[in-house]
């Protein structure tokens, strides 16, 4: 397999990160949204 140029490797790798933290962000919002409505049962 060859090596991968770095530059390469970065590109990738903040593709990945930006969809990581695109993903916690969907997981945060609806952990958000679930505790708004606890509090509001409450």
């Amino acid at each position: 397999m060859p090596t991968m140029s770095d530059s390469r490797r970065k590109q990738i790798q903040a593709r990945q990160r930006k969809a990581e933290n695109a993903k916690k962000r969907e997981a945060k919002i609806a952990k958000k949204e679930r505790n708004q409505a606890e509090a509001a049962a409450n």
